[in-house]
């Protein structure tokens, strides 16, 4: 199953309101400005399949350490995404769980919970 024009998208057994394309975008640019051991999870709205329309929220977890470097990937990651026609004049939410030190917010455990990893 495919998720274009309001249909849904199975990815990994798991319902997400995204296209093929735009799974394949988001884990691309995931990679390239957080590296390849980062991981991405789709949650909110768009794992919800009785539910239309929606921002687009996505949580990556990285074991980048340096803070600069974690915001200036953050920054880059959401520029690639809008710039790219998967996701033009959408509205995207992007938490970043890295190794920085700080506090465990509890955005990331409704992320880990009740979203789908790609």
């Amino acid at each position: 199953m495919s998720y274009n024009d309001g249909l849904l998208i199975k990815a990994k057994s798991y319902p997400v309101r995204l296209s093929s394309k735009q799974i394949q975008r988001l884990k691309q640019v995931i990679s390239t400005h957080f590296g390849e051991n980062a991981s991405v999870t789709v949650f909110g709205s768009r794992v919800d399949d009785s539910r239309r329309g929606g921002d687009y929220d996505f949580f990556v977890e990285t074991t980048a350490d340096d803070a600069d470097e974690v915001i200036a990937s953050k920054l880059k990651v959401l520029v690639d995404l809008h710039a790219s026609p998967e996701f033009e004049e959408e509205k995207i939410d992007l938490v970043v769980r890295s190794a920085v030190p700080g506090p465990d917010l509890a955005i990331y455990k409704v992320a880990r919970e009740e979203g789908v990893p790609l």
